[in-house]
């Protein structure tokens, strides 16, 4: 991920977890300045809940988080889609009518809420000054509207910028709604008696701006003020489905349709490690660094292999222990006994031996932000992991994921002879790197593990389709239990196919991808942040911090992870 992707998520993050909060409702999700409620979009059409994570201030995300959690605790959502008129102008005007509603029945006693929705609602009264929405005479009616409402059911005053501009409007408006006004502020605590005037005062509104040349010219200020007036919309029934969420998985389309499609597999390649680094010279020099880097760290790995057996191995009962207090009578022991009666050793009793029925497979992003976030020690972590593994006598495979170029590769560029159809699909080259595969000890392994530490070949992230790819080798494993661990430092990224795509279509399919194999049963899935959490995609997930030598810590995160599914079993 971008810097900036990292700042907006951790935003949306914090936002997300605001409106959890506030409004108790713990399935509730805000991502891509859209709301979400269990698993389903809640589209707002207020003006002044427009937002730009990338671009507006910190106090204009806090006072937008703090706006839609109060939507889902004073409104029957259910109630307001019944309501809700059909004409545009209407329908945002009753929207904008009952969020306003719902921000003015704010506790008391939450001092810092109420000061963060006045301070949302400055900030986007100023932009829409500024970027010249209330030139447009439709424009001015609905800012007029919005300001007055506010104003009566808060009991605010307007200060003598906005009075100056709406004072004619206001003018206008007083013999067509000023009866519906008026009560308002007395209705507000009962949602479906404030509607009856609220439906009057938008279509009122909407008469109004029917009646006046309303044109907007095609210009970036004209677009400037068109996202002032409306907030960004969900498109038809969009779901937002969180990994292991217990739902269909269908984020757009028919229930039980995967979305997700692929324009050409034409160019898609699986290579091993030794593929990425030819020259044997280089690889050779490459497992050079990385031992120099192994030897740096503060791990025993004869100790944390121990502990690793001790998490995946299951005890099997093979031999016998001799000399004991108790247990089975060792007939061959009678004679000590008979020699000397106050000899007690006569016993004997199974030994339990560790055994493994545990594949363990690491899949690690390729994409081009890890060469920020510390791929180096990624490459240690991975090396004295499979090293410890092998100790243990648990079988295990890194695996990796990339694309074969940027920005689409040979992908787009098909795509583009065909004419560029709309809704393509994924648009890159899949590269998918075995750099140890499960029944390949580690000695072997090691140069193409060592490939690592060459990011060359570090390009874009399809994370979804590595996922199933991991997934399924793992299901070919002869093997009890199966481990699947995800290391990322975020969301998936795909220049091309994120830009010829609806928005979050990548992010949509590998949260299905995650929620398919963690109900599915088969594997244990998990996921290890680095520097950015992942519980977005990943119900078991940690995060880890890589910078300097690499300690305990680090190092027991397999144990973290997998002895919550212990736990859980």
């Amino acid at each position: 991920m971008t810097a900036s992707q990292v700042r907006r998520r951790s935003i949306e993050r914090h936002c997300a977890a605001a409106i959890r909060a506030l409004a108790g409702h713990p399935r509730a999700e805000f991502r891509r300045e859209l709301l979400f409620d269990h698993d389903r979009g809640v589209n707002l059409m207020s003006p002044h809940l427009s937002l730009d994570v990338d671009t507006h201030s910190l106090v204009r995300c806090r006072g937008v988080a703090d706006s839609m959690a109060l939507r889902l605790v004073y409104t029957d959502l259910g109630l307001h889609r019944e309501l809700l008129p059909e004409e545009s102008v209407a329908a945002m005007v009753f929207d904008t009518l009952e969020q306003l509603r719902a921000e003015s029945l704010a506790p008391a006693g939450l001092r810092g809420m109420r000061r963060n929705l006045d301070d949302a609602f400055n900030e986007w009264c100023r932009e829409s000054r500024g970027t010249g929405l209330t030139e447009n005479e439709v424009g001015l009616l609905i800012y007029a509207i919005i300001q007055i409402v506010r104003s009566r059911l808060t009991g605010q005053q307007q200060d003598e910028e906005v009075e100056g501009l709406i004072e004619s409007t206001r003018f206008r408006l007083g013999p067509l709604i000023g009866e519906e006004l008026k009560l308002l502020r007395s209705l507000r605590h009962d949602q479906r008696r404030y509607a009856e005037p609220a439906l009057a005062i938008a279509h009122a509104a909407a008469e109004i701006a029917r009646s006046l040349d309303g044109g907007i010219a095609d210009d970036d200020a004209a677009r400037a003020r068109q996202r002032l007036m409306m907030p960004r919309q969900h498109g038809a029934d969009e779901r937002y489905v969180e990994a292991g969420s217990t739902g269909s998985g269908t984020v757009e389309g028919t229930p039980g349709e995967d979305p997700y499609q692929v324009f050409t597999r034409e160019f898609d390649r699986e290579v091993r490690g030794v593929d990425v680094v030819p020259l044997a010279a280089k690889r050779r020099g490459l497992r050079e660094e990385l031992d120099r880097l192994m030897q740096a760290q503060a791990v025993s790995v004869p100790r944390l292999a121990q502990r690793l057996r001790a998490l995946f191995a299951a005890p099997e009962l093979s031999g016998w222990n001799f000399g004991e207090d108790d247990g089975y009578l060792d007939g061959r022991r009678l004679s000590q006994l008979v020699a000397n009666p106050a000899y007690t050793r006569v016993f004997r009793h199974r030994r339990p031996v560790p055994r493994s029925e545990t594949v363990v497979s690491f899949l690690v992003d390729n994409s081009g932000s890890m060469k920020r976030q510390r791929h180096a020690a990624v490459a240690v972590l991975l090396d004295v992991y499979s090293r410890a593994l092998d100790l243990a006598g648990v079988p295990n495979e890194i695996l990796g994921f990339t694309t074969g170029g940027w920005t689409g590769g040979k992908s787009i560029e098909s795509w583009r002879r065909h004419g560029s159809p709309a809704d393509p699909g994924r648009l890159n080259d899949r590269l998918h790197v075995i750099y140890k595969d499960a029944a390949t000890p580690w000695r072997r392994a090691r140069e193409s593990i060592a490939a690592l530490m060459s990011t060359h070949h570090f390009r874009e992230g399809l994370d979804g389709e590595a996922l199933e790819w991991a997934a399924g080798r793992l299901r070919r494993q002869d093997a009890a239990r199966r481990c699947l661990v995800m290391i990322s430092d975020g969301a998936p990224m795909d220049s091309a196919t994120s830009h010829h795509n609806p928005a979050g279509y990548l992010e949509s399919h590998l949260a299905r991808v995650a929620g398919r194999i963690e109900r599915g049963g088969e594997i244990e899935l998990a996921g290890i942040g680095i520097d950015l959490d992942l519980d977005d995609f990943y119900r078991n997930s940690l995060v880890l911090d890589l910078t300097g030598t690499l300690g305990n810590a680090e190092f027991r995160a397999l144990e973290r992870l997998y002895s919550r599914f212990a736990r859980r079993s």
